[in-house]
């Protein structure tokens, strides 16, 4: 009678051992939402590249010149025309303002993009700023004066 006693008390002492670690588990695993590293990263990548590539896109109208060879005359002396009319600065802003078109607003996100000397004075801007959370790209493209910044954030 004792013996039938004593595992019955055993088989119970289980079961309130795994109903604590399965409460323990639900708790702080389960119920726990996950760290959300995949979406920072992510748009990360995403400012990086849009940015290297349009800054590496080759124009048809301007001599096959690249975006930040187009960039570069228009923060300095704004010599380059395309199409023998357009002047470098508005062909970058027509181009980017196309390709962002196309891939970001395409896609339902949220995006400032912004070509500058000074932050407080940009040369071009596109997209609307970012109230809160933002994953940014800036890449920075000498000049003979100084440097000229090109910046994307993606907004979050």
């Amino acid at each position: 009678m004792k013996k039938s006693q004593m595992e019955i008390m055993g088989l119970a002492i289980v079961v309130i051992l795994i109903t604590l670690a399965m409460a323990f588990v639900i708790r702080f695993g389960v119920l726990n939402k996950p760290a959300d590293f995949k979406e920072s990263f992510t748009q990360t990548e995403l400012a990086s590249n849009m940015v290297n590539t349009f800054l590496k896109t080759t124009s048809q109208d301007c001599s096959g010149l690249s975006m930040t060879e187009l960039l570069q005359d228009c923060a300095q002396n704004q010599v380059i025309y395309c199409k023998n009319t357009i002047p470098s600065c508005e062909y970058a802003l027509d181009t980017a303002d196309k390709i962002f078109k196309r891939t970001l607003d395409t896609w339902n996100l949220a995006y400032e993009f912004q070509v500058y000397l000074e932050e407080q004075n940009p040369i071009f801007k596109l997209g609307n700023t970012c109230p809160g959370n933002k994953k940014s790209k800036l890449f920075s493209i000498p000049t003979s004066a100084r440097s000229l910044n090109v910046k994307l954030d993606i907004c979050g």
